[in-house]
């Protein structure tokens, strides 16, 4: 319901005109506030107004970055495309998008998820804003910017439960099988009413709450990520994790920037071990959160890491030369033809004293002749300079069993 004090010249047939989308619904305002005239309102008198009447203005979104397989309205979405009331969004397997909004204000949607744009409106009479995003299958993330005006709002939704904010970081999600709704919430506070019988909820920071909960229960710590910052030079990004109690799965997601605004890839499973298909040289970001019994999200640990694709394969041959037998050692670098290598043959018996360390070479090959009986490894590390760093890379060692001939 909304409040408007009579200022001086107004009268329900001027307030109609001006502020409600039906002028003959000055009579339902009439009835509300016992007004015997209609032409006679009283200076400063408040009246109550039903919010359905009024008239409003839209708001537009955009689509601030997107990945993957997005649908707006049945359409593949693109970047600046506008998001008025009443969209459909849906992502794919894989795929994720950020709404961006006048104040700031950020939406995201995590793959597997659907959201209704239910609100998206400034009202007329006192300049409040509504919106309402109704998440009808997945999850979303809000990053709201704090309100000056005490009457707008933001808010989630469900068919289980309505989360609402006025500034805030928080989570919401909704399991359209099991009709389990799940809200965390990161920074702010969020109101939490389910649609059930249960009674309001206040979710301070670092708690979160389910349709399946009586109240709000603490989020699962962050988990740890095992040398995070190292760098990503193999074919496949991987990381590994330290098991944390309480947990039932892990939830990895890769991010271009550390707000994750434009987020990459991301894995949801029980492994300690989360594999992630390959990037593109570059800095990145990872975050890790657990997931406890209740579907509850916990609180994030954000990581930067450095993708630099360095593959290495190595081959060896022998021949014999005149009364010595010769041993070619090949490497291959695709990822890092300008690079300088370093080649390591060691005897099994003391890998601790290499019998040939190299440094400073520029071919891809090295010659080892007239080798004794016995079992070798042998190894190549690369190192090249990027924009003034320098990265190396050894290969796994490989062997090589003489014999005698």
């Amino acid at each position: 319901m909304a409040q408007y004090d009579v200022q001086r010249g107004d009268n329900l047939y001027t307030l109609a005109m001006r502020f409600l989308v039906r002028s003959g619904d000055y009579r339902v305002v009439q009835r509300l506030n016992r007004i015997a005239d209609p032409r006679k309102v009283p200076v400063g008198r408040p009246l109550r107004i039903p919010r359905e009447l009024l008239k409003h203005e839209p708001i537009r979104g955009v689509v601030y970055s997107l990945h993957g397989a997005v649908r707006i309205d049945g359409r593949a979405a693109a970047a600046g495309m506008a998001v008025r009331e009443g969209a459909l969004i849906a992502t794919g397997a894989k795929s994720f998008v950020t709404l961006m909004l006048p104040d700031g204000t950020a939406v995201s949607l995590p793959s597997q998820s659907a959201v209704r744009v239910q609100r998206l409106r400034r009202i007329l009479l006192d300049n409040h804003v509504e919106r309402l995003f109704g998440i009808e299958e997945g999850r979303a993330n809000a990053s709201v910017t704090p309100m000056i005006d005490p009457l707008s709002d933001f808010r989630f939704s469900t068919p289980g439960a309505i989360s609402s904010v006025r500034g805030t970081r928080f989570r919401m999600s909704y399991d359209l099988h099991t009709q389990h709704t799940t809200s965390e919430v990161l920074e702010g506070k969020v109101a939490f009413e389910p649609a059930q019988e249960q009674a309001p909820q206040l979710l301070a920071a670092g708690y979160g709450s389910a349709t399946s909960l009586p109240g709000p229960v603490p989020l699962l710590a962050a988990p740890e990520l095992i040398a995070a910052g190292k760098v990503q030079s193999e074919e496949n990004i991987r990381f590994a994790l330290k098991p944390l109690p309480g947990a039932d799965r892990y939830h990895l997601q890769i991010g271009a920037d550390a707000g994750f605004l434009e987020v990459l890839d991301e894995t949801e499973g029980t492994s300690l071990e989360e594999k992630f298909s390959s990037l593109p040289n570059g800095t990145y970001f990872v975050r890790a959160t657990a997931i406890d019994a209740n579907q509850l999200e916990g609180k994030p640990a954000t990581y930067a890491f450095e993708r630099r694709l360095n593959r290495i394969s190595t081959s060896s041959e022998s021949s014999r030369v005149g009364r010595y037998r010769q041993y070619l050692f090949r490497w291959r670098t695709p990822d890092a033809s300008d690079a300088r290598y370093r080649f390591q043959f060691v005897n099994v018996a003391d890998p601790s004293k290499p019998l040939v360390d190299e440094t400073g070479l520029t071919g891809q090959s090295f010659v080892i002749t007239d080798l004794p009986k016995g079992s070798y490894q042998w190894r190549v590390m690369t190192t090249q300079t990027i924009e003034g760093k320098s990265y190396s890379k050894w290969s796994d060692y490989s062997e090589l069993a003489i014999e005698g001939f």
